[in-house]
């Protein structure tokens, strides 16, 4: 198949560019032509390859209105890709249906496809708008679109639910997938780490990274005082008065390591390794790539009973999930405390839960999927 692919902010570091990254090369490891639409790309997520074309926004001249010169742009650069492409089917990488609605208005003969992360900007405010806009995003203004699309894709039922009952759309679930740096080497299983705790994610309030801190700081170490907590994330542009807040908190409590740059796989799998612990602390969340990455590792997942990712956790089996900060606390403090066997039973389980989210079967879900629109 020769197939295009958008996602209009490869330049940036977040799951859904991971993602992205993960199925366009396995796609063409198994032979499909791409053509991936973007405004720029991380060439270390994205490089070269000899069936892989890269085509970027084209610039259209400005008016008054920055919504109406985006749209322009999207149109101006898909209908050049059809025309120079001819592709089989449309991927839309991300939840933005304007993409799978200029792709239907220039060829609606050509099936088009979405995976769906969430239905819903949930980090949008009125502040940001502008900066969403300046990523090729266009939130508020198209959830009543999402019926465009000739065939859903969802990251979990927690997404697949919100999906239908806000806009009455079935969908297909395909959960996402890890590097496959995380799967070159299986760690010792036996060796038992000391009582680290490691949290991964962006510097937004969603993360609940300061919470984090604090239940750490006023619970745990009061349970376990040699624990220690390694929070791992970059900054976000959007909001960089959480970061300082976070910043602070980090910088006045004993034994908080915080590390604000992007790491590379090789880094994270140690930094996974040497930690007992995974903590998630966004409730709500659809899904998450980083515990997948711990559970690779040998961590145990500690994770919110409202989210996409409780649904991979078999709770005290292969993980913890939790109703509140409150117990929480309770699993992450169990966990630290326990023997060798005992803690050897739930990592080896959070480890064989881990190996089903490989890139392999993510990019043949996708492509299966893909096929029923090729016509």
């Amino acid at each position: 198949m020769r197939i295009i692919v958008i996602h209009p902010h490869l330049d940036a570091l977040g799951g859904s560019e991971v993602l992205t990254s993960i199925l366009v090369r396995e796609l063409q490891s198994m032979g499909h032509e791409l053509v991936v639409v973007t405004r720029a790309r991380r060439t270390d997520l994205f490089p070269n390859g000899s069936r892989l074309r890269y085509l970027y926004f084209r610039e259209v001249s400005s008016t008054e209105d920055p919504v109406f010169d985006r749209i322009r742009s999207v149109l101006s650069t898909i209908h050049y890709g059809f025309l120079r492409y001819e592709p089989d089917v449309v991927l839309v990488m991300i939840q933005e249906p304007v993409y799978a609605l200029v792709s239907k208005l220039l060829r609606p003969s050509l099936g088009v496809a979405m995976y769906i992360h969430f239905p819903f900007e949930e980090e949008l405010t009125t502040d940001k708008v502008r900066v969403f806009l300046e990523m090729y995003r266009f939130p508020g203004r198209y959830e009543g679109l999402f019926g465009v699309a000739d065939l859903h894709m969802t990251n979990s039922a927690y997404t697949a639910r919100a999906l239908h009952a806000n806009f009455r759309i079935e969908s297909n679930i395909v959960y996402p997938a890890i590097l496959w740096d995380y799967y070159e080497e299986e760690p010792e299983l036996t060796e038992v780490p000391g009582p680290d705790i490691i949290s991964v994610g962006r510097f937004v309030p969603h993360k609940r990274f300061d919470v984090l801190i604090r239940v750490f700081r006023d619970v745990i170490k009061r349970e376990v005082p040699q624990a220690e907590l390694t929070v791992v994330g970059i900054p976000d542009p959007r909001y960089g008065e959480y970061y300082e807040e976070v910043k602070r908190l980090a910088e006045s409590t004993r034994d908080v390591i915080l590390i604000d740059r992007p790491l590379k796989p090789g880094e994270m799998i140690e930094l996974y390794r040497h930690a007992r612990v995974y903590v998630h602390m966004r409730v709500g969340e659809h899904f998450g790539m980083a515990p997948l990455e711990a559970m690779s590792q040998g961590a145990v997942p500690v994770v919110p009973r409202q989210s996409g990712f409780a649904e991979v956790v078999k709770h005290c089996i292969s993980g913890y999930t939790y109703g509140s900060d409150e117990e929480c606390c309770s699993y992450v403090v169990d966990l630290l405390k326990r023997g060798r066997n005992s803690f050897y039973k739930v990592r080896r389980r959070a480890y064989v839960r881990s190996l089903f989210f490989m890139p392999d079967r993510f990019a043949s879900e996708v492509e299966g999927y893909l096929r029923i629109l090729v016509r």
